[in-house]
């Protein structure tokens, strides 16, 4: 069976707090086990990053329907692919909220740019967020 895996970014359509963050995850998480779909979603400075993985006929699935989710605005794809092994064999959906100090850390600056990815046409594969993304799929897959 074909792995796939998908990571974007979006606008919160409204701010979500911490307890609907948590239902939310609930419901995620239990759905993606019957699917067979892992990955992580990321909340930096107000912005949802996720990667998932999984077979790819459900990746499509599931983006599409994410794509329409009215919970997100001004979503877009930042990478997808094949995979022929999961990073997140043991998450059905990890959670993390990141602060401007880890993404300084990483990156070595706190301003990610983010509203620069939702208002110009930017080389997107290459935008520091990726990078803070693959940081913790590395951390958390390892």
């Amino acid at each position: 069976m074909p792995l796939k895996f998908v990571s974007y970014i979006s606008s919160q359509s409204r701010v979500m707090t911490k307890q609907s963050i948590e239902d939310f995850l609930f419901q995620v998480r239990d759905k993606n086990k019957h699917l067979a779909i892992t990955g992580i979603l990321l909340l930096i400075q107000g912005k949802f990053v996720q990667y998932i993985e999984g077979p790819a006929e459900e990746i499509d699935k599931v983006y599409e329907s994410i794509s329409k989710d009215k919970r997100h605005t001004e979503m877009i794809m930042l990478d997808s692919g094949s995979l022929t092994e999961r990073q997140f064999k043991d998450w059905s959906m990890a959670y993390k909220e990141v602060d401007d100090k880890q993404i300084k850390e990483i990156v070595g600056k706190e301003d990610l740019h983010l509203e620069d990815v939702f208002l110009n046409d930017k080389d997107i594969k290459n935008h520091p967020v990726l990078t803070v993304l693959y940081d913790f799929v590395k951390t958390l897959s390892s």
